[in-house]
């Protein structure tokens, strides 16, 4: 339901009544830590400029956490609505609310001759084949930048975005799989893991970063 109210809300900027544009009116593409995606702006003054925007983010990193070779998915969709007001020229702050529909997770194979350390013991491929985790925070989070250029100037120009959304210390949950998963000791070094993984990664992980660069094109600014 959010995600549709979300959607709904992106569109009605982009469909704005003309007699803002005189405010002006901006749309743009970007890439960055919020994925790939694109944005739309409409001025209420000189100074103050409302936008939107979504983005998808394809990338599927690997990081090693706790010593264990994780592959990481990040949340596949972001989506941003806020303010922002223009202290200069085109150097400007904002701030409003960043919605995710889901969760970065983890995943961990083990192979062959390979093996895995969960709490305090040690697996083989021959014991446990995967670890699947997943960490949990707030789906909608506020945020705070700083930006430089200005989405509703007419023409075509370069922005870039600077900031940080808040979205709490993550709940790290694993799941494993493999002939020995569901063995009562083996999820009891599960739920040591996650402790563990939830020291390492959680003052990280409360912030969001936000680092984006786009291209814009902005009409009767």
């Amino acid at each position: 339901m959010r995600k549709s109210l979300l959607a709904l809300s992106t569109a009605a900027i982009v469909a704005l009544p003309g007699a803002l544009t005189a405010q002006g009116f901006g749309v743009a593409a970007r890439a960055g830590t919020l994925g790939l995606g694109a944005e739309a702006a409409v001025g209420l003054s000189d100074a103050l400029v409302l936008r939107g925007g979504l983005g998808l983010m394809p990338l599927e990193p690997s990081a090693t956490i706790d010593d264990i070779d994780f592959t990481l998915t990040l949340p596949e969709t972001w989506f941003n609505v806020g303010a922002d007001l223009y202290l200069s020229g085109s150097v400007r702050i904002g701030g409003g609310m960043m919605f995710k529909p889901d969760d970065p997770t983890l995943v961990a194979e083990i192979t062959g001759t390979q093996t895995i350390t969960i709490g305090d013991q040690t697996y083989s491929a021959s014991e446990l084949v995967q670890v699947d985790g997943i960490l949990d925070s707030k789906d909608q989070a506020p945020y705070v930048l700083i930006g430089f250029g200005k989405h509703t100037k007419s023409g075509i120009g370069l922005f870039l975005d600077l900031g940080a959304a808040f979205i709490g210390e993550p709940t790290v949950s694993l799941t494993a799989s493999g002939p020995v998963a569901n063995e009562a000791s083996v999820q009891a070094e599960l739920r040591k893991q996650e402790t563990n993984i939830e020291n390492d990664l959680g003052t990280y992980l409360k912030v969001w970063p936000i680092i984006n660069i786009g291209l814009k094109i902005g009409v009767g600014g």
